[in-house]
């Protein structure tokens, strides 16, 4: 569940901060690589807190417009707010504060690339009651225009 809900939340950056984002990416399909390690869970199976997945995903210019670069689930109930945002070049630093079913706080780096970005995520999340800390890299490959 709590890695259902990590991927689900997707940054909604503030006007203002998703001007450095705008600047440096373009609409069309990107391919998701993203690895997660999770540490160890309390109650499961050995290895079970690794978890890599590739996926698709069409960035459109409204989506980067409003501070989206992927689809959040509409019937999340987490409040999230981003803070302390710092560019120098081609990297932007920034937290992530979450509240609500589950309460997360992460520090971030975005790094953009000829072709779309990385990024490192070192989160700590709450879900009741449990704290779980996390590490999320993900690479964002352009691939050309969307599909129809």
């Amino acid at each position: 569940v709590a890695l259902a809900a990590a991927l689900a939340v997707t940054p909604a950056f503030a006007q203002n901060d998703m001007k450095v984002f705008a600047s440096k990416l373009k609409p069309g399909l990107y391919e998701y690589k993203m690895e997660m390690d999770m540490g160890a869970i309390p109650g499961a199976p050995k290895g079970m807190g690794k978890q890599n997945m590739t996926v698709q995903h069409c960035l459109t210019a409204k989506d980067i417009e409003d501070g989206q670069l992927g689809r959040k689930d509409p019937n999340s109930k987490v409040d999230c707010k981003m803070s302390d945002m710092k560019v120098s070049g081609n990297t932007a630093n920034y937290k992530f504060v979450c509240k609500g079913e589950m309460s997360m706080t992460s520090d971030n780096t975005v790094t953009f690339v000829p072709d779309g970005y990385r990024m490192q995520s070192k989160m700590s999340m709450n879900h009741g009651g449990q704290t779980m800390n996390m590490v999320h890299n993900s690479q964002a490959k352009y691939l050309g225009a969307c599909k129809k």
